[in-house]
């Protein structure tokens, strides 16, 4: 009997070089870019907003498009006390708080709530980059919260729904502060009945009178069109408010090393621009002030200043905050 021979099928080139071949290394997995969840209550458009677009854009250059900002305008994620409280949870990244918000978290800050401290812009500008803001972001570490830079929210002023040519007219009116000791106590020490609301609610509580007027600078009164309902602008030049960039101290350890640093330099880069954006656009904002048919005043600055001075030594109480205080004071 014959048998026939067996065939064995070829297995191949491609299955033959398979076996041939060396296994490969696994490579890794290209790394998703570090993309910041970063909240603030500014409308599109206004100072902060547009800060924050110039740090995306430099923190995507420095890093080579390792690393960028989501930004969540006008207070998409809360208001100021809900944003801070929302850095220090982790779900959010980077906040701009106002600094009489912040204060309520790191107590140190309370020094810029001091009436008619900070004299002008240059001399905010002095301040930022004074060692006087290295022993508050010592301050803040301490509560968990890297400072990464200084933005400023303007010179603020009295928008009103009735006339305000002196401090006599404000006694007994509903002016909203920030929820903020001293900004009520500065108020009060006006004459006015100081009420604390969110902003958020601010334009509505405007509109139908639940308050007379607000404290305000000429960013947020034309990007939240305040004008039309507060038709009068009286420029007592009471505060000049600032707007730390912040950061959970634990979120920004965790980032890689360059990464870090890259978020610090375009902070700061983008603060410079900030500040600089707030001074250049004033006279802009001053002439849309106008042609809407605000009544501008400008009351005498003089009584005011008397009637918030002895609120350095109610509110400054340590050794360390009359020391800043006469730092920032001296400077010239």
């Amino acid at each position: 009997m014959m048998h026939r021979p067996i065939r064995r099928r070829g297995l191949g080139p491609l299955a033959l070089g398979a076996l041939a071949a060396p296994a490969l290394p696994r490579l890794p997995l290209a790394q998703a870019p570090v993309i910041l969840r970063a909240a603030h209550t500014n409308a599109v458009g206004e100072v902060q907003d547009e800060g924050l677009k110039v740090m995306d854009r430099r923190l995507r250059e420095i890093t080579g498009g390792r690393a960028g900002l989501q930004i969540f305008p006008n207070g998409q994620l809360g208001n100021e006390l809900p944003m801070i409280e929302g850095v220090a949870l982790g779900t959010i990244d980077v906040a701009v708080p106002s600094h009489a918000a912040f204060t309520n978290f790191v107590r140190e800050f309370q020094l810029f709530d001091m009436p008619y401290l900070i004299r002008d812009y240059a001399h905010l500008d002095k301040v930022a980059r004074s060692p006087v803001m290295g022993e508050l972001a010592e301050a803040a570490r301490g509560r968990n919260f890297r400072l990464l830079a200084l933005y400023s929210s303007g010179i603020r002023h009295v928008m009103a729904r009735g006339p305000v040519g002196s401090m006599d007219d404000l006694r007994g009116r509903k002016i909203r502060v920030q929820q903020n000791p001293v900004h009520v106590a500065a108020f009060q020490a006006f004459g006015a009945n100081a009420t604390p609301l969110a902003y958020g609610e601010l334009y509505g509580a405007l509109q139908v009178g639940v308050v007379d007027g607000a404290e305000a600078a000429y960013t947020n009164y034309v990007g939240q069109k305040f004008y039309e309902v507060a038709k009068h602008w009286a420029r007592v030049a009471w505060l000049s408010l600032t707007a730390p960039v912040i950061l959970s101290e634990r979120r920004f350890q965790a980032l890689p090393a360059d990464i870090r640093q890259a978020v610090q330099q375009a902070a700061e880069d983008s603060a410079t621009f900030e500040r600089n954006l707030v001074v250049e656009g004033e006279e802009a904002l001053h002439r849309t002030v106008m042609a809407q048919g605000v009544t501008v005043t400008d009351p005498d600055k003089a009584p005011f200043r008397r009637a918030a001075e002895p609120l350095y030594a109610r509110f400054l109480t340590s050794e360390a905050d009359r020391r800043r205080l006469r730092t920032v004071q001296e400077m010239t």
